[in-house]
């Protein structure tokens, strides 16, 4: 059988985004799933982020695959529709479409159309390989109540099959197929991290923010790839740069301590980048530490705010202090520290200019400042939904502010668009190199893809530092009330 497996871009050319300029990852989702069904099948991984718009249709025409699947977050929904609509226009009813990933997972209902055959929710390669299987086996299109983890429509009658469970290690999945996305080598990297693979070594967080779904998406569940499975996965690399995706990499103590056992008794040389709290860096000096010398040179915290109030309201159960303490441990230890802030719309001209000098003061090298919104599947999206002054996908980006801001819209966006500029002071060069010359092999390596990184950021830069670049995104799309008050 042929399967042409899509990941679509993740927004409309000319719109703002981070991705593409900060960083680039290979769609682990989508070789995740083809290593399951890929014996006896072939399949085409197209990532749309890195091709002309209009290879696609051309390559569903020739390929012709009996089946189109796709995975989307909440920003590029839209396009990942587009996908699905595109291969029923061109083949019809003789391929099967099947949309998955973690927005309609949360909204399974916002995909029901008909060119799109089914919706799966939760993790999908089980629930991927038996629809395969029962494809393969001649299986009608509609009569899917034996597979667990779908949702499908007949009729315009809203068919949920039995929850999908997710109650094992990540060791029994088979390990991505890699090498269908060979055509692509040499195009992923974060900053000038280049090339870079990307592995998942656990799924799921024990933390609630409310502003966050993770936690939702994998029912509070938190499954982990063995320090054994993931040691033999960095040695596949050829990359010298590798992302681990995890969306908190900082938990199960054990599990990196016998990690760190196995880099070094294997001599695994690889720098690689996590994604963690800061209460753990806080807690775990010695082991921040050691896995520094293991190869860890970044980690992404979510520092949300300035202050205990902001952290307290997110639910974040962490507090101010970890953040500022866990900031000069990462730089004692030459760790690179990319730290998430939030402003919100409420945010007056004083909150904007005391959270800058707040990331000043705590010098983070990569500093990013979002803007704090409702995303579906949140709690957060079901409390505040009724303030919401669209519903469109394309603004649900952390660029914009999707609910009424305290300031003139105009007067907001000219402080958000300060950010990049206001936040200079965190990290000089100075301050870069004196870091960076505690590890010369490292400041070797980063610097052979650092002028095409500088030219990439140079191109964002305009974009985020121009305010009327958010103004003309909301352009026919926002109203100027929320939506519960109007008639739409």
């Amino acid at each position: 059988m042929r399967i042409l497996l899509v990941q679509p871009a993740p927004f409309e050319n000319g719109r703002i985004g981070l991705e593409n300029a900060l960083w680039f990852t290979e769609p682990v989702a989508l070789t995740s799933i083809a290593a399951e069904v890929e014996e006896g099948n072939e399949i085409k991984i197209f990532d749309m982020r890195l091709e002309e718009a209009d290879q696609l249709p051309k390559l569903i025409a020739d390929f012709k695959p009996r089946v189109v699947g796709v995975t989307c977050m909440t920003t590029d929904a839209y396009q990942a529709q587009a996908v699905l609509h595109c291969a029923k226009s061109i083949l019809g009813e003789q391929v099967f479409t099947i949309i998955g990933g973690h927005h309609p997972t949360l909204d399974p209902s916002s995909h029901n159309f008909p060119y799109i055959d089914a919706v799966a929710v939760g993790e999908g390669e089980e629930t991927f390989k038996e629809l395969i299987s029962h494809l393969d086996n001649g299986g009608a299109h509609n009569e899917l109540s034996h597979i667990d983890g779908l949702v499908y429509f007949q009729n315009n009658e809203k068919i949920k099959t039995a929850k999908r469970s997710q109650e094992k290690s990540m060791d029994v999945f088979k390990k991505p197929a890699r090498h269908l996305i060979d055509h692509y080598k040499n195009k992923y990297f974060f900053a000038s991290a280049s090339p870079m693979a990307a592995i998942q070594t656990s799924r799921g967080c024990e933390f609630t923010c409310n502003f966050c779904a993770i936690w939702q998406f994998y029912e509070k569940k938190i499954r982990f790839l063995s320090a054994e499975k993931i040691a033999d996965r960095m040695e596949e690399c050829d990359e010298q740069f590798i992302f681990f995706l995890d969306d908190n990499f900082l938990t199960n103590k054990k599990r990196l301590v016998k990690l760190c056992e196995e880099i070094e008794r294997r001599k695994i040389k690889k720098y690689w980048m996590i994604q963690g709290r800061t209460d753990f860096i806080v807690a775990n000096e010695e082991l921040v530490k050691r896995l520094r010398d293991c190869g860890l040179i970044m980690v992404l915290s979510g520092y949300e705010g300035n202050d205990q109030s902001t952290l307290d309201s997110l639910k974040k159960d962490n507090s101010w202090e970890n953040n500022q303490k866990a900031a000069a441990i990462l730089r004692k230890y030459s760790i690179f520290s990319t730290g998430i802030f939030m402003v919100r719309p409420d945010f007056t001209e004083e909150q904007f200019e005391e959270l800058y000098a707040a990331i000043n003061e705590m010098k983070i090298p990569i500093p990013i400042v979002v803007i704090h919104m409702p995303l579906p599947g949140t709690n957060l999206w079901r409390e505040m939904k009724h303030q919401l002054l669209t519903k469109d996908l394309r603004l649900f980006d952390l660029l914009h502010a999707v609910t009424p801001t305290k300031l003139p819209r105009k007067k907001f966006y000219q402080h958000y668009a300060r950010w990049n500029t206001a936040t200079m002071a965190s990290i000089t060069p100075y301050r870069i190199l004196s870091m960076l010359i505690k590890r010369p092999r490292l400041l070797f390596a980063l610097m052979k893809a650092y002028p095409t990184f500088k030219k990439r950021r140079e191109i964002l830069r305009k974009t985020i530092n121009d305010p009327s670049s958010y103004l003309r995104d909301e352009e026919g799309i926002l109203h100027d009330k929320p939506l519960d008050s109007i008639a739409v």
